[in-house]
């Protein structure tokens, strides 16, 4: 009886090493995500031009210096006003200095209207790819993906997290794929920086694209949501 136990005993390993060895290889060989399709932009859903437009506005007055109070020299102005009118021969001096100060009001008035300006919508940015994302022709392999956009921009990547040039030689993109979605990086000559986050629905269904955009006039990146349905199913 102890003997066929420890005959038995070798096989018996055997069979459980097949079953751990099976079992890696399973996980080891467990599909990562395919974004194969066409998918179509959910505006209802999405954040639109509007949106990310008031929260770069936002970040930008956030990170602008705050301004100091006023130095001594506009608190002697006071001063010097009050000695001209102690002495009454000086009285169109005072009024020279009420002039004066109209002239610095509207020195105020243009700085006001420059700050307005920049932050206009004629001149606020449009994060990369924005006004042409509303279709996705997504091809997937397991080495590559292919994006056609919705003008003739095509964003060509490899998933081995290497960079290379693309969008018809405007920027540098980088991409790799994770067990919960496909990460993209888009880097642009004028130091604009996109980088994208995709997740699959667990239906195949629906796309969510959360984005992190980086402009050269702000430290921070503006972080917006643009979801899609999938048109071939």
């Amino acid at each position: 009886m102890t003997l066929r136990k420890l005959l038995c005993l070798p096989y018996a390993l055997v069979i459980v090493g097949l079953f751990v060895t099976g079992g890696l290889a399973s996980a080891a060989d467990s599909p990562l995500p395919d974004f194969n399709g066409i998918w179509r932009l959910d505006q209802l859903h999405s954040d639109d031009a509007s949106v990310i437009t008031q929260r770069l506005r936002a970040e930008r007055k956030n990170e602008q210096p705050v301004l100091q109070p006023a130095s001594a020299t506009s608190t002697g102005a006071p001063a010097s006003s009050q000695g001209s009118n102690s002495h009454g021969g000086h009285g169109g001096g005072m009024g020279g200095g009420g002039m004066g100060g109209g002239h610095g009001g509207g020195h105020g008035n243009k700085a006001s209207t420059s700050s307005n300006n920049d932050s206009g919508t004629a001149n606020d940015p449009s994060p990369p790819l924005l006004g042409n994302d509303a279709l996705l022709n997504v091809q997937q392999d397991a080495k590559n993906v292919q994006v056609a956009l919705s003008n003739s921009d095509r964003l060509d990547a490899r998933l081995d997290g290497t960079t290379r040039q693309s969008l018809n030689g405007s920027a540098m993109v980088q991409s790799q794929l994770t067990p919960d979605g496909l990460q993209i990086l888009m880097q642009f000559d004028d130091g604009t920086r996109l980088e994208q986050s995709w997740v699959r629905s667990p239906d195949g269904h629906h796309l969510t694209v959360t984005e992190l955009w980086t402009t050269p006039g702000i430290k921070q990146p503006i972080t917006f949501t643009r979801n899609y349905d999938r048109l071939d199913i």
